[in-house]
């Protein structure tokens, strides 16, 4: 019997090694975690130990094949077997859950009124930090050729755009405020 989500075996980190593997072809550990970091790592976190654990896992449950370089450094690559690529199928073919967003400048932000003076280091901050993720996610060619990639990456462009003008409007608050 398969694995289901109901007994706990299956998580979101399985779904994005499935999907990596899918999407992507056959990687190693660290392959998986480099195309995390350019890829789903900018709406879904994932601890880089997991990315390392998590294809081993799906090796046991047969979701997933290894094979291990013979000499070198006998790096082990992943491949998704026919069991996994039908997993990763019927979880896309489920209702997503409720989307879930944790901010934590917006955090800060929202009790900010115990320290006012830390608004505008704060704001800076951010602005400096989305301006530096949306020139990243501007980059010609980033996002590769496959359709939902590109889709994903538009809504990453327009996420950061709209939270970036949200921080310079809290700058400009602040500009009236002194």
């Amino acid at each position: 019997m398969p694995p289901s989500d109901s007994d706990g075996s299956l998580r979101p980190i399985t779904f994005i090694v499935l999907g990596l593997l899918v999407t992507a072809g056959p990687q190693t550990s660290y392959e998986l975690r480099r195309n995390v970091e350019l890829s789903v790592a900018f709406f879904w976190q994932v601890p880089r130990s997991q990315l390392y654990a998590e294809p081993q896992r799906l090796v046991t449950l047969g979701l997933v094949s290894a094979t291990q370089e013979e000499t070198g450094r006998r790096r082990r690559t992943f491949a998704v077997t026919d069991a996994g690529r039908e997993e990763l199928v019927r979880w896309l073919g489920e209702p997503a859950e409720a989307s879930q967003h944790r901010d934590p400048a917006m955090l800060k932000l929202f009790f900010m009124d115990a320290a006012p003076e830390l608004i505008e280091p704060l704001a800076r901050r951010r602005v400096e930090e989305l301006s530096g993720t949306l020139r990243f996610l501007e980059q010609p060619g980033l996002g590769g050729v496959q359709p939902s990639h590109l889709r994903v990456l538009t809504w990453g462009r327009a996420t950061v755009r709209a939270n970036l003008a949200f921080w310079r409007s809290v700058l400009d608050d602040l500009g009236g405020e002194r």
